[in-house]
């Protein structure tokens, strides 16, 4: 494996900005990926809290987006309406469904596509790892939600 987990993978924002992924999570900065569909209440739901986190913890934390919504335009358009000004993972190729397999993590409706997969979580999940793809909190959205930002302290550790 790679020293980054997304080495050669070009990530975007919503401005339409790109980025290689094995540049983020660097210089003493947070890493995480963002599981989340619009379609999900649950994830509609964890968002403002999440936004809130992130405007307060941008400078110390890159995030990710892994996204579950149906297609790359309801994708597209969540990311833009919803989400705060960091990374999306596109939504074609195979980065997408890599990840959610990696890492065990998809909605209830994707199991079946992403067969075999060992599925650790729903959406929303909020996994924080180390650029080489090592967890450090699987249970980040509880975290966000109860300690907002004193969690970050933590995963700076």
């Amino acid at each position: 494996m790679s020293s980054s987990l997304l080495q050669g993978i070009t990530l975007t924002n919503a401005q339409g900005e790109s980025v290689q992924g094995e540049t983020l999570g660097r210089d003493g900065k947070v890493l995480a990926l963002y599981f989340a569909a619009d379609w999900c209440p649950d994830c509609r739901a964890f968002q403002p809290a999440l936004n809130k986190f992130y405007s307060e913890a941008s400078d110390d934390l890159d995030v990710i987006f892994v996204g579950s919504d149906a297609s790359a335009k309801d994708q597209l358009a969540h990311f833009k309406d919803k989400q705060g000004p960091w990374w999306m993972v596109p939504f074609e190729g195979e980065t997408r469904t890599q990840l959610k397999r990696k890492f065990g993590v998809c909605a209830g409706a994707e199991v079946r596509e992403l067969s075999p997969i060992t599925r650790k979580g729903g959406i929303p999940t909020f996994v924080v790892i180390r650029p080489d793809g090592e967890v450090v909190d699987f249970d980040a959205v509880n975290k966000i939600e109860r300690d907002g930002i004193k969690a970050l302290a933590k995963w700076q550790q």
